[in-house]
């Protein structure tokens, strides 16, 4: 279970919102790039690691952190007329192979590629399927993926979430949790806690501030 507080205020107007060129590049751009000067504070870099490093150490992620949010791409897909990403479809979106979790057919929306074959289960198949040579190539690996195997801070993350998926889902819970309330403010001041969810085990006060997210 992921230990979330409810009770996050809205944002009211343009200006509480983050500004664009917060989130990170899954690949270069032309210039051969990831990133750039927008957004709170730049994100430029030629490396994907040196990239996904200014995007979230800027948050206070450590790179356990963002190893295990990299794992979220378990789930879903990326769509080439909404990110230049990915194909138009492949064998595990064109709706003929299940992707659920409870074995039933039906994904909705027909198309994109995905990083797993069953995208909507979560588990620690990304990790396996990321360094696997012999992977489908149908499925994605972007480079922003492959850095999680070949960086020396993030891999010994990356092959402990391979190996074991229930440390994958400790890890994923706690960056989950802690990005979710990022500079976030809540009505009641404390948040709201349901079906008495364990605590994160890192103090929401040691993350909670009150900057919107993009100033920290």
């Amino acid at each position: 279970k992921i230990p979330m507080k409810y009770g996050r205020v809205d944002a009211t107007a343009p200006e509480q919102c983050s500004p664009e060129g917060n989130l990170p590049d899954a690949e270069a751009g032309d210039n051969g790039k990831y990133g750039g000067a927008g957004g709170t504070a730049s994100t430029e870099d030629t490396t994907p690691n040196g990239h996904l490093r200014k995007v979230f150490y800027r948050m206070g992620m450590s790179d356990e952190e963002i190893v295990a949010l990299s794992g979220a791409h378990t789930l879903g897909r990326a769509f080439k007329n909404r990110s230049g990403l990915g194909a138009e479809q492949t064998k595990f979106t064109d709706g003929n192979k299940v992707a659920r979790k409870d074995g039933k057919p039906g994904i909705g929306l027909k198309g994109g590629s995905s990083w797993t074959p069953e995208w909507l289960k979560f588990d620690n198949s990304y990790f396996q399927i990321i360094p696997d040579e012999g992977a489908d190539k149908e499925l994605l690996k972007l480079s922003t993926d492959k850095t999680l195997f070949d960086d020396e801070g993030f891999k010994p993350y990356a092959e402990k979430f391979r190996d074991s998926e229930q440390a994958f889902f400790s890890s994923y819970a706690q960056a989950h949790a802690k990005l979710s309330e990022l500079g976030c403010k809540f009505e009641p001041q404390e948040g709201l806690v349901i079906d008495n969810m364990v605590k994160a085990k890192v103090p929401t006060s040691s993350y909670s501030s009150n900057r919107m997210p993009w100033e920290l």
